[in-house]
């Protein structure tokens, strides 16, 4: 196993891999705005990062499950957890700021401890319900008039862009529910959702006539669609390497830097103001995912 990174290290790779995330954002409005429909997009995007995730766990030996176990989870995971939201984020990006989608999709977690309160797959805990609370005045101050949303009319495609951490959220609790006994390696895990994903999302791309086909010479739209895929394929390189040496309690500090940097990248290729209700919006999620996210010390003794 690898030494632990210096903490200045650590901070400046979850900055990085927020910024990777992020980015994704505006990189699926250029894609999607240029006419690449958003099953397309879902699917191109998994295919390249599959790919790298199947040759990555071969050259290391990594050894799939094959039974029906893991075919259930790596599907049910592909399909809530990739396929689905990621399609459903490029559908809405297209209408809505691409920084303001990054807020939007960084709700997940908010949404997951909800859903699994109600289920009593988690324990009451007044400090997370109060970060639910506060994320949903986050969400409040979006949707109010005005605050966030150049236009009106646009509230409808904000609205269904909350599909997507309720998706995320739904793949999480699947991913507790249905996870094979024999726990595999992250990366086979990932692998084997992305193959999910790309086994829903190539038959559905075909049936509803949005299968987009890459071939050279690219488009502008297009050659957007191969970055997506190579940041893609970076971004999970680099939340492996992070999860192995960190952990995963601190790499989800990468929420954090998701929005920020999609906030950024919003205003750097689209000129998206970031406003006082987005700065408000922005304060209360981030607070709801502080008070999720924490969990009591261990005690001592």
């Amino acid at each position: 196993m690898s030494a632990p990174p210096s903490p200045l290290h650590a901070v400046l790779g979850i900055v990085a891999l927020g910024s990777l995330w992020g980015l994704m954002m505006s990189l699926a409005k250029l894609a999607t705005g240029a006419g690449i429909p958003p099953l397309s997009y879902s699917l191109w995007q998994s295919t390249g990062a599959g790919l790298l995730l199947l040759a990555l766990a071969a050259w290391r030996g990594l050894k799939f499950g094959y039974r029906w176990e893991h075919f259930r989870f790596y599907l049910a995971m592909g399909i809530f957890s990739i396929a689905l939201p990621n399609a459903n984020m490029a559908l809405c990006v297209q209408h809505i700021p691409a920084g303001l989608m990054s807020l939007v999709v960084n709700l997940s977690p908010v949404v997951t401890y909800g859903i699994a309160v109600a289920l009593r797959l988690e324990t009451f805990a007044t400090l997370r319900a109060l970060g639910v609370l506060v994320g949903l005045a986050g969400v409040v101050i979006l949707v109010s008039p005005g605050a966030a949303l150049p236009d009106p009319a646009l509230l409808p495609w904000l609205l269904q862009a909350l599909l997507t951490p309720t998706l995320y959220a739904i793949g999480n609790i699947i991913g507790v529910k249905l996870r094979p006994s024999d726990r595999n390696e992250p990366i086979v895990m990932a692998a084997g959702m992305l193959g999910g994903a790309i086994s829903f999302l190539l038959p559905a791309s075909f049936a509803m006539g949005q299968f987009h086909p890459l071939w050279p010479p690219l488009l502008p739209g297009e050659v957007a669609l191969v970055i997506v895929m190579f940041v893609s394929v970076a971004s999970y390189i680099l939340y492996f390497d992070l999860l192995r040496r960190v952990g995963a309690v601190f790499v989800s500090q990468a929420s954090y830097a998701v929005a920020l940097s999609g906030l950024f990248w919003g205003w750097l290729f689209f000129g998206e103001t970031i406003g006082p209700g987005i700065v408000a919006s922005a304060a209360l999620i981030f607070t709801g995912l502080y008070l999720v996210n924490r969990r009591p010390a261990a005690a001592s003794g």
